[in-house]
């Protein structure tokens, strides 16, 4: 269902709510994205779009352990491939690796099996994140923070990542500007949702069970931010096919970009 035919989805989005926050197995399976509209307001006000809570963190890490478990096996998912596509070629022994985003610290567990040499380190602004992800990777650095003011210094990692963090930033030029600042060579941003027929547009979804808001990047606009920012795009590749058609009559694709920092 478009949010452009009309139809009124507010009583539609409070039983995904509502199903996804009582029913773990449904926000697994079935509501790990749902409920998606062009009007923010329907799934609450703006204040319920914080960041991640404590439940919402652990139903994630429910729903990333078969991903990290196919990924170990040797099969990940297409948007992990296309990271790993991207980072391999870009690191050597004592790499330093930023991941801003990092959730429940998954992707460090994919990224250290397959290029142990590299630094790893994972920043995220929600708590209840940061927590999942100390517990279960009890040696690795991870921090609690804000991307739009990076707590770290001019060019402290090789290497910064962006975990699929960017396009749920309202101020995405003030994150994009702080990973230019702390990254010394590359910067990747991985699972971009870009479209070429409208505008940068924001919406809203659950994720998880928790309403949260994204960004569908107009190609031109995100292209021409990095430029200014002296982010030359270097490499290419698709992700998971995620179209927004079908959802809010905005096509868009998914992929993820390695720029090298060019000052």
């Amino acid at each position: 269902m478009r949010a452009s035919d009309g139809i009124d989805m507010s009583l539609t989005s409070s039983l995904l709510a509502f199903a996804s926050q009582r029913t773990p197995w449904l926000s697994r399976h079935v509501l790990a994205s749902a409920g998606y509209t062009l009007d923010v307001d329907k799934l609450g006000r703006s204040g319920r779009f914080g960041v991640w809570n404590e439940r919402t963190a652990q139903r994630q890490e429910r729903a990333w352990r078969p991903l990290v478990e196919q990924a170990l096996a040797g099969h990940p998912r297409d948007d992990v491939q296309a990271l790993l596509t991207l980072l391999e070629p870009v690191v050597e022994a004592g790499t330093t690796v930023l991941e801003v985003g990092a959730g429940g610290g998954h992707i460090s567990e994919i990224l250290l099996a397959r290029l142990p040499q590299i630094e790893y380190s994972g920043l995220d602004i929600s708590p209840a994140s940061m927590r999942v992800a100390s517990q279960r990777y009890p040696g690795r650095r991870f921090t609690v923070g804000s991307a739009y003011e990076l707590p770290f210094a001019d060019d402290e990692f090789d290497v910064v990542i962006d975990g699929v963090a960017l396009l749920h930033m309202d101020q995405w030029r003030t994150a994009l500007a702080e990973y230019a600042r702390v990254a010394a060579h590359h910067v990747i941003l991985h699972g971009l949702t870009i479209t070429t027929d409208h505008p940068t547009t924001r919406f809203a979804k659950y994720a998880y069970g928790q309403p949260t808001t994204e960004l569908v990047f107009a190609d031109s606009e995100i292209r021409e931010e990095c430029a200014r920012l002296g982010l030359v795009l270097e490499a290419e590749t698709d992700g998971l096919d995620y179209d927004l058609d079908e959802y809010l009559g905005i096509p868009s694709t998914s992929p993820s970009w390695r720029l090298r920092v060019a000052r």
